[in-house]
């Protein structure tokens, strides 16, 4: 299978690849927060789709087969196109979960195993209508959705989209900015009177349990990532 992006390494800088060092603990023991968004490869599939469209079922299998292969037909049997609004979004699903979120989860299993008494949180940013980052092309019938980046306008409110934050998402926003400097300040995201966030590493090696941040009434409670995205499927598949 292609990978979807490798970082440099071989350095004083980085001597090893980052999934290697945290697999044999090689990294510092500093408190984390972790996370990824609901749909992160949506904005890079959406500034793709002109050059490269994903029309039709074909057009997704061939991407399929040119990513993973031999375990094309398995993915494709995971994530059928038909149960998607459009055979991009699907596209967009098989690599959010595939690239970023399964990944991330891998991340914070091996921390978690070297360090159990690290701080350590993650969360997944999940607003589905999140306002879209300024320069984004439109692609009518591919909604952005939760993409990558689009949770830092939250975090960082000066930070530039094409329309502005509603009274519900101004409310999430100054929830998030909460946990994130609580966070920085004590190496707990929790405060009075805001909910629960269970640490991550609690929650291995069972159902890992991220902050799902969303606005409006009950939009912020952990959630088992893996399962929402197939982790034990990319598991096995990599093996």
């Amino acid at each position: 299978m292609q990978s979807f992006n490798r970082p440099a390494f071989g350095n004083a800088l980085l001597p090893v690849a980052p999934a290697q060092a945290l697999a044999s603990g090689r990294f510092h023991r500093l408190p984390l927060i972790l996370g990824t968004n609901h749909d992160e490869m949506r904005m890079f599939v959406g500034l793709s789709l002109a050059a490269f469209p994903i029309r039709t079922e074909d057009d997704y299998r061939a991407r399929l087969a040119e990513a993973f292969g031999a375990a094309a037909p398995a993915v494709e049997a995971r994530y059928p196109a038909a149960h998607r609004p459009s055979p991009a979004l699907a596209w967009a699903a098989v690599l959010t979960d595939r690239s970023f979120t399964c990944t991330t989860l891998a991340a914070g299993r091996a921390i978690a195993a070297h360090a159990p008494g690290l701080p350590l949180y993650g969360y997944e940013f999940n607003d589905p209508d999140a306002p879209v980052l300024a320069g984004l092309p439109a692609n009518p019938g591919f909604p952005y959705g939760a993409a990558h980046g689009f949770e830092i306008p939250f975090l960082f409110t000066s930070f530039p989209t094409e329309r502005p934050l509603s009274d519900g998402q101004r409310a999430l926003s100054d929830r998030m900015v909460g946990y994130w400097t609580n966070f920085a300040r004590t190496g707990n995201p929790n405060s009075a009177g805001a909910p629960l966030w269970p640490a991550l590493r609690a929650s291995f090696p069972h159902a890992p349990s991220v902050q799902s941040l969303a606005p409006g009434p009950g939009g912020i409670h952990p959630v088992d990532a893996s399962s929402a995205h197939a982790c034990s499927f990319w598991d096995r598949l990599s093996q």
